[in-house]
């Protein structure tokens, strides 16, 4: 007995030493292949610009990091990447290089983490091994780990789930599942889809150990729900004291149910405002849209419960074409396209040979089939690794239900990469122990895996089309035009019947007075989408600008057709029936843009014009005096509305709306000397 117990201890370091020395091995490759990644896109113009969800990530850890910890309202988006750049912002400050190196880190950690998972769960080094070094050159993984955008917590918390998980099938202990619970509450901070993954952990604990006492296991699974608690109840009550509503993660659920499964749903995002596909957006028109709908303000909760409604009253009214969605959707998920919602890998590719070799090696074109390979070598384990089937298929479901995006079903990679990387390992003791029924099964499915998913459902040029078009919105906002002429004729280079891209350029070259290129592109847009009202007003713009008013006037009408609550349409058409001469025409268009929206002042004045103009001064001065109270900067109505009050007998009101003229508009001589004339008459101060 005593030689044993030494030579057990005297193992023992060199185990430890091997792990060691294969965790930091995992670790040095994973962290090696990301920073090169990072230099080879580091000069690249769109290296420093934040696009889709990372702009309000960033504007929200910048309030973070200025002292807003707890902010304002029920989250709705998910907290905790947010709160992960707000603490390092206010480490570092606002430095997005020392963010992508620490996201460097995380990710590399990820691979360790999976390393130890796969070694657990089948107890073979090998497997451990080999799906550390399988995530560590992912280029999928290596694209995100480098954005900023939380799919590098979704990595990071899914693979130390598994590592925890791995580590109780070894050996149940009660700390384990206190720290399951509290990575998962984590998980789902970030990804709120992953709470579905609790029942699973509650059935495995109750199954599993079906032999222990049932008082053990329900020990076990409080601790599992203590550790979520933990971290959700703060959440929970921080929502309840800032927002008026207790919600343990976001209030968005019904507004992703409705994109994910309306009448118009595609499979991906389909924004609720044609032109606003924007997280800066989704939440106000969400509510708006409820609101508008129900006739009253609404709470987040009431918000959530108004788009489940209408999706399930949706999804009643056509079944069947719900069900089509659904098998779409689940197709999406294992299929071979990495369609992004703001950039994407195969973009990026373009600038870094390292993900460019990477991108056509390991995707979900080779790990579902390697990992349908490796589950059914190791079907007579499936009694020790159930967990990881329910906890992937679970997952895929939850993403399916909803809508699908490369990150959205990003966290299902680790547990594909184990099994895949169970395959290889366990393929090799399969021919040298002649088991060839598993192999040739093995073979069968991962072939039908493979036909299955190597089918794009996306097409590559359409989701780089996108990017690019993403990109020159992003430059947009920085003010740099010719990069964002680039990209938007990139994009259009690469789909030319990408409507959104036509109208985003024509709008660019507007701004820039390339009125002819403008007025190309914008027709080109309509040729494809000819029910985008904005697109024919803002090509009725152009038009007027090159001298062309009366095809202004045929896209004008056309917006108003398409969208007739449209007010700045209505005021642009009563501009120019009012210098066709046809004012009662002119001031209706008016009245219908202040029904509209009541503090337009554009429309106010426009309709004060009219006034003055059939002599009506009462009516004009009502409508000036409106114009102001919205737009005191307007000389133009100070002026206009000086006359009005001049032809009335009001002429010390309307020397101070001439004089208030002359001061925001200097370069009006003739009033100045019309000025000098007024004083005079105007009735001298005792002395």
């Amino acid at each position: 007995m005593t030689r044993k117990l030494k030579e057990s201890h005297s193992k023992q370091p060199a185990t430890l030493n091997w792990e060691m020395i294969a965790s930091l091995f995992v670790f040095g490759v994973a962290f090696l292949t990301r920073l090169i990644y990072l230099l080879q896109v580091g000069n690249t113009p769109a290296s420093a610009l934040l696009v889709g969800d990372a702009v309000t990530y960033d504007a929200w850890a910048v309030r973070i990091a200025d002292g807003d910890w707890l902010g304002q309202g029920v989250f709705y988006q998910a907290p905790l990447y947010p709160y992960f750049l707000g603490v390092l912002y206010s480490i570092f400050g606002r430095d997005l290089l020392i963010v992508r190196l620490v996201q460097i880190a995380l990710g590399a950690g990820s691979c360790v983490l999976l390393m130890r998972a796969g070694r657990s769960f089948f107890n073979r080094t090998a497997v451990g091994l080999a799906a550390g070094l399988l995530l560590a050159v992912h280029p999928t993984a290596i694209f995100f780990d480098c954005s900023i955008q939380k799919s590098v917590l979704d990595l990071f918390f899914m693979c130390a789930l598994l590592a925890v998980l791995g580590e109780l099938s070894e050996r149940s202990r009660n700390r384990r599942w206190l720290a399951s619970g509290i990575v998962l509450g984590l998980f789902i901070l970030t990804r709120e889809n992953a709470l579905v993954l609790l029942p699973i952990l509650l059935i495995w604990l109750f199954v599993t150990w079906n032999g222990e006492h049932w008082k053990i296991r329900m020990v076990r699974a409080g601790l599992l729900l203590a550790g979520l608690a933990a971290v959700l109840l703060p959440v929970g009550f921080r929502n309840l004291q800032r927002g008026g509503e207790f919600h343990l993660t976001t209030s968005q659920f019904g507004t992703n149910f409705y994109i994910g499964n309306n009448r118009a749903a595609t499979g991906t995002y389909v924004s609720l405002r044609e032109g606003r596909g924007h997280a800066l957006f989704e939440r106000e028109d969400a509510t708006n849209l409820a609101q508008e709908a129900m006739g009253r303000k609404l709470t987040p909760s009431e918000v959530s419960s108004y788009w489940t409604a209408k999706t399930l009253e949706e999804i009643g009214a056509d079944v069947p074409r719900w069900l089509r969605l659904v098998v779409r959707k689940w197709l999406m998920v294992w299929n071979i396209s990495e369609v992004g919602d703001s950039d994407d890998q195969y973009t990026y590719g373009d600038w870094s040979s390292l993900l460019r070799t990477l991108n056509p090696l390991l995707h979900f074109g080779t790990l579902c089939p390697l990992a349908a390979l490796g589950i059914c070598l190791t079907w007579n384990r499936r009694r020790q690794v159930w967990l990881l089937y329910a906890l992937m298929f679970v997952y895929a479901a939850s993403v399916a239900l909803f809508y699908v995006f490369s990150r959205y079903r990003f966290p299902l990679v680790p547990a594909l990469i184990v099994f895949a990387a169970a395959g290889l390992a366990f393929l090799l003791g399969a021919f040298q122990e002649k088991r060839w029924r598993p192999l040739g099964t093995g073979v069968a499915i991962a072939v039908v895996a493979a036909l299955l998913c190597n089918r794009p459902m996306m097409s590559e040029t359409l989701i780089r089309a996108d990017t690019h078009n993403n990109l020159g919105n992003a430059f947009v906002q920085e003010g740099k035009l010719q990069d964002a002429v680039r990209h938007y004729r990139h994009a259009l280079e690469l789909d030319p019947a990408y409507p959104d891209v036509s109208f985003n350029l024509a709008t660019v070259l507007l701004h820039t007075n390339r009125l002819n290129g403008a007025i190309r592109h914008y027709e080109q847009g309509l040729r494809i989408d000819p029910d985008y009202a904005q697109g024919h007003y803002n090509l009725g713009i152009a038009l007027m600008r090159v001298g062309q008013p009366d095809r202004a006037l045929g896209h004008f009408e056309q917006a108003l057709r398409i969208e007739p609550a449209y007010a700045e349409v209505h005021v642009v058409v009563g501009s120019l029936l009012f210098d066709k001469g046809e004012l009662a025409k002119a001031k209706e268009h008016w009245k219908q843009a202040l029904q509209i929206k009541p503090e337009m002042a554009e429309a106010h004045y426009n309709l004060a014009n009219a006034f003055l103009r059939e002599l009506s001064f009462e009516q004009a001065i009502e409508h000036y005096g409106q114009a102001l109270q919205i737009k005191p900067e307007m000389a133009e109505a100070h002026y206009n509305l000086g006359i009005a009050l001049e032809q009335v007998g009001r002429v010390q009101e309307a020397v101070e709306h001439y004089e208030q003229a002359v001061l925001l508009r200097p370069d009006l001589e003739e009033l100045q000397k019309r000025l000098i004339v007024l004083r005079d008459r105007l009735p001298r101060k005792a002395p």
